[in-house]
């Protein structure tokens, strides 16, 4: 098989809602529908026969995201190999997002895009390798290019974290039953630069997929033995970007300045608990060990 070819999975039946916001949890006046992966985001080589899954969301929350994906798109599209096929059409998308090749535009748009180039011009800046450790593993520098020629811009680490955490509750609602994440539940994201052996072993032994939302995106979902609603995701976007993300219990003896991921957390936590014999019904001693193990 080709590697971005698109395996489609049967179709999964939509959960019930129970009525909230899957973002802000507050009670639904009026529903509008929140496409779990961005609208915008889609290349163009989906196929139509993928499901596009939504998720309620409540009007401001919709707004905000949507914006917040189409910002993000911009800058992330200038960044990927627009050859590849998971990206197909997202660079000539981002192109008319800053008024390029559009025609028949109010003045008013034709003023907003403009803004948002010249944003992007000012921002962008000549690559240097000082940089590097900052870099979003697969999104650069080009490899069809030579280093000196080409340019880096910065992206907010919140922006992309709020828009992966957003991602994260969309599936988590379409492939755990409509579950709502909340307290004392969080999402930690983070960005490997390669994957780690244990995440494969993990994630083989319990996923549930993976799950293909088109050639777009690639889900792997994995949940604890004795605690289903402890959950790692790993989230492959225009077979770039890699993203790994934690449904965890938020554990009060965390010091604030951890520097351990929480997906490092879960994998630690996992082989405690195999260690003592797979015992049930106690995975806070798993979690409280890890956190003690890992500073």
């Amino acid at each position: 098989m080709h590697p971005n070819a698109v395996n489609l999975q049967p179709n999964i039946r939509r959960p019930k809602s129970d009525g909230r916001c899957i973002h802000c949890r507050e009670e639904l006046t009026a529903v509008t529908k929140d496409h779990v992966f961005p609208s915008c985001w889609y290349p163009d080589t989906t196929p139509a026969q993928v499901q596009r899954w939504t998720a309620p969301s409540c009007k401001s929350c919709n707004e905000r995201f949507g914006e917040l994906e189409k910002e993000l798109l911009v800058y992330l599209a200038y960044c990927i190999d627009p050859r590849k096929t998971a990206a197909q059409g997202l660079y000539e998308r981002a192109r008319r997002t800053l008024g390029i090749g559009v025609e028949d535009l109010s003045d008013e748009e034709k003023q907003h895009r403009d803004m948002r180039r010249r944003k992007l011009l000012n921002e962008a800046q000549p690559y240097s390798a000082e940089i590097e450790p900052h870099i979003l593993p697969g999104l650069g520098p080009h490899a069809e290019a030579p280093a000196n020629s080409q340019m880096q811009v910065r992206i907010k680490a919140e922006s992309i974290h709020e828009v992966v955490r957003k991602i994260v509750r969309g599936c988590e609602y379409w492939l755990a039953g409509g579950r709502i994440i909340e307290a004392p539940y969080e999402i930690g994201v983070f960005f490997p630069t390669a994957t780690p052996p244990d995440v494969n072993n993990l994630m083989a032994a319990f996923a549930f997929g993976p799950v293909h939302l088109g050639p777009g995106l690639r889900i792997r979902r994995g949940a604890a033995h004795d605690e289903p609603l402890s959950v790692i995701y790993e989230l492959v976007i225009w077979d770039t970007l890699t993203i790994y993300a934690s449904i965890l219990p938020h554990a009060a003896e965390e010091p604030k300045d951890r520097s351990s991921s929480d997906a490092e957390l879960a994998l630690c936590a996992y082989y405690h608990w195999e260690q003592r014999g797979k015992p049930l019904g106690s995975p806070e001693v798993d979690w409280y060990w890890a956190i003690d193990h890992l500073k």
